[in-house]
């Protein structure tokens, strides 16, 4: 019988949210109360919130917007995400060997939405043994009919059908911003990886200059100028949260996670726009123009756009008994 430390905690904080005064507690500490927010973006079609207790910022709705995407799309941009796919390996190594940790034979990955599986090939061509998950049953096909790769389908949210410490390594790679139980994602991270497992993740930062710079926009418009906040959170499959240091933190501690570095990283302007390729021609323009001038003017300043964490699972994660 299996006994999770975090599991416990999980019930205790249940306990503690009534009286519910949000549409939905934060999904990272649990904070329930309005009071402990700071309304962040208010549109029409949407309000976004910041908790005070932990700096995370979500949609104040439940969000589905963890729905995958099809296997035409990952062939629609493959190039790129071949390249992608080589840089993201290439970074996984360097924050290997900075935590002392070295390829040995033998050593077992998980994907965490690995599509038609351009990341898991980089790695099993290293010598790693490959596993993935994708939402998406025709994409995870694919990769297993197509690619002889070990894909199953389903959400990282919840008990995956993986055994319990199967792997020495956890990727996601643009996955943790779409899931509206991100502290289920980490429990079951924390399930899978061996004591001293790590998990590396790469997603969209609060505290990126790209953000700021919509935020100020808004601010500076008194909430006029509003472009932005559909394309940073809710937009053609877009983010309904977002970290920042802080709350990335707290979340991977919760969850029994000492982080070993958490740097800022820059997606490409690309990578940003493929969002927008199937919307119609005026807004694809209207919303790829806003996009830019975000990214360039962040980049002028110095800034970044995502961060990439690096995280120990610790021993006492979990007990078994």
């Amino acid at each position: 019988m299996k006994t999770s430390v975090v599991t416990s905690q999980r019930a205790q904080k249940v306990t503690s949210l009534s009286p519910m005064e949000l549409n939905r507690p934060c999904p990272v500490c649990g904070n329930s109360y309005r009071k402990r927010c700071q309304r962040w973006y208010a549109i029409s079609e949407f309000e976004v919130l910041r908790c005070r207790d932990c700096g995370f910022t979500f949609i104040n709705e439940v969000v589905n917007d963890n729905s995958g995407f099809p296997a035409e799309y990952d062939f629609k941009v493959a190039p790129l995400l071949v390249t992608k796919a080589a840089n993201d390996f290439e970074r996984v190594k360097e924050k290997l060997k900075a935590a002392g940790i070295t390829e040995d034979a033998d050593r077992s990955l998980l994907d965490v939405g690995c599509g038609i599986g351009n990341f898991l090939q980089q790695a099993q061509r290293a010598g790693w043994r490959v596993a993935g998950l994708d939402l998406s049953p025709s994409v995870a096909a694919y990769a297993r009919e197509q690619r002889g790769l070990d894909v199953n389908s389903g959400s990282i949210e919840a008990n995956t059908s993986f055994p319990p410490t199967s792997f020495d390594l956890i990727t996601m790679f643009g996955v943790i911003e779409h899931l509206a139980n991100p502290g289920g994602a980490a429990e079951e991270c924390a399930r899978l990886l061996r004591p001293g497992g790590i998990l590396i993740l790469q997603t969209p930062t609060e505290d990126g200059l790209m953000r700021r710079v919509g935020r100020l926009l808004y601010w500076a418009t008194g909430g006029l100028v509003t472009f932005q906040v559909k394309q940073l959170y809710q937009m053609g499959g877009g983010h309904s949260t977002c970290f920042n240091r802080r709350s990335m933190r707290t979340l991977l501690d919760r969850y029994g996670f000492d982080v070993l570095s958490l740097e800022q990283s820059t997606y490409g302007l690309r990578v940003l726009l493929m969002r927008f390729d199937d919307l119609p021609f005026f807004e694809k323009l209207i919303n790829s123009l806003g996009t830019f001038i975000l990214f360039s003017l962040g980049q002028i300043i110095g800034g970044s756009n995502h961060m990439t964490v690096c995280a120990q699972r610790r021993a006492n994660a979990f007990t078994v008994s």
